[in-house]
């Protein structure tokens, strides 16, 4: 039973897999530009001890997993200097074609995995929308992020737009902040968290390619783990409980955390500059009573979630011009209480008709938090105008929406 319990408990992992593949941004640097250590040198985050033996079998090339570690001293560290040298390795790998699907090194006792995509959207659109601040992160990445938000401090908040400087990228930019975010429920246990990361924006060129480094490390432990349904992952409809544990496997009692992330996310622009390459090296740990049950199954199949959301939204037709849902957005932050209680407690209604025969919903905490407005009631101010903002890009998007206005 032990050992069912723990296999079971690995689900748990998958929440988390979103994390590594939101929230994208920083400033530029017009004086010198921070450098980085050459990969695999002393002092590279969570270099192995082993990085010169043999490639494992299916793992992507040592030199490209070092590169990808020694650009992680970046996040967090104002100081630390960018050599465009030090990301050579992992560039070169990407331009001659990477895997998909591989196991990484573990790092800080963390499980990692590379994956790679290919956008179906230029590298300038991916800027606006995804590394625009007034165009909030769940917009973009809807199937993995319930909400983010800069740190007042952060470059990218006084930043004209790294989509401007693509015509005349001669130089490295550099961009440093920091950001929360909380992830939608995870498709097996239904937990998801909250947790700061620390963000460090490198948009360059290699070979003639442009190319934008997000790297990110989690700062602290998150927040504990919260019961949610994921109603229709397609659709990236959700429920948030606000209540503490798992809401499926037994778990419902278990404290669970996310104690460490780690990620450098290469997107390089492709011959012709219609579609981009997108490629993660992802590390986490994460579960119950500091016990690691990440694995790298979990962090791929999160990769995917993200990704196939991703180019639902930036391969629209029909997605709005990127100031229009920050304007949108502008709007239902300074909406009169009255007037966003009336929108919210109204697509509460929809939901509740839309899931009444949901078997999560009907009944326990969650069916009690369903009824008349208290689920609307469970969400504060910026909750609220996610919900509605989310549901407007639906409605732009030609899928199910569930608010009427």
């Amino acid at each position: 039973m032990k050992y069912a319990f723990l296999r079971a408990l690995g689900g748990v992992a998958l929440l988390l897999l979103g994390l590594a593949l939101a929230a994208p941004r920083a400033l530029a640097d017009t004086g010198s530009l921070p450098m980085l250590s050459a990969p695999g040198a002393p002092g590279a985050p969570g270099a192995s001890n082993s990085s010169d033996s043999p490639d494992a079998a299916g793992a992507p090339p040592a030199e490209a997993v070092r590169s990808a570690q020694a650009l992680l001293a970046l996040a967090g560290d104002r100081q630390a200097v960018f050599d465009p040298q030090a990301a050579a390795p992992l560039l070169d790998y990407i331009l001659a074609g990477p895997g998909d699907g591989l196991e990484l090194p573990a790092m800080n006792g963390a499980s990692g995995a590379m994956s790679s995509e290919i956008m179906n959207s230029p590298l300038a659109r991916i800027l606006e929308y995804a590394y625009n601040p007034e165009v909030p992160a769940y917009l973009t990445y809807p199937s993995v992020v319930r909400a983010s938000g800069w740190q007042p401090g952060s470059d990218i908040l006084t930043h004209p737009g790294l989509w401007t400087l693509l015509d005349d990228l001669d130089r490295p930019v550099v961009l440093h902040g920091r950001e929360f975010e909380e992830i939608t429920p995870d498709t097996f246990s239904g937990g998801y968290y909250r947790y700061d990361l620390d963000r460090a924006l490198v948009l360059m060129r290699h070979k003639g390619r442009a190319v934008l480094l997000s790297i990110a490390t989690q700062d602290g432990l998150s927040g504990v783990g919260k019961k949610g349904v994921v109603l229709d992952d397609g659709n990236w409809q959700y429920f948030y409980s606000g209540i503490d544990g798992l809401t499926r496997g037994g778990m419902g009692w278990m404290d669970t955390y996310m104690y460490g992330s780690w990620s450098v996310t290469a997107y390089v622009e492709n011959p012709g500059g219609a579609t981009t390459t997108s490629v993660v090296f992802k590390w986490l740990r994460a579960g119950w009573a500091k016990m690691n049950v990440v694995r790298s199954k979990h962090i791929l199949a999160g990769c995917r979630r993200f990704a196939d959301a991703f180019n639902a939204v930036l391969g629209s037709d029909r997605l709005p011009p990127a100031e229009d849902l920050a304007a949108k957005a502008r709007e239902l932050r300074e909406m009169p209480e009255g007037e966003l209680d009336r929108r919210v407690n109204a697509y509460a209604a929809a939901l509740r008709q839309a899931y009444a025969d949901h078997p999560e919903l009907a009944g326990g905490d969650f069916g009690k938090i369903m009824r008349g407005d208290v689920y609307a009631e469970t969400l504060d101010r910026a909750q609220r105008v996610g919900v509605l903002l989310l549901e407007y890009l639906k409605s732009r998007l030609g899928t199910l929406s569930l608010a009427r206005e």
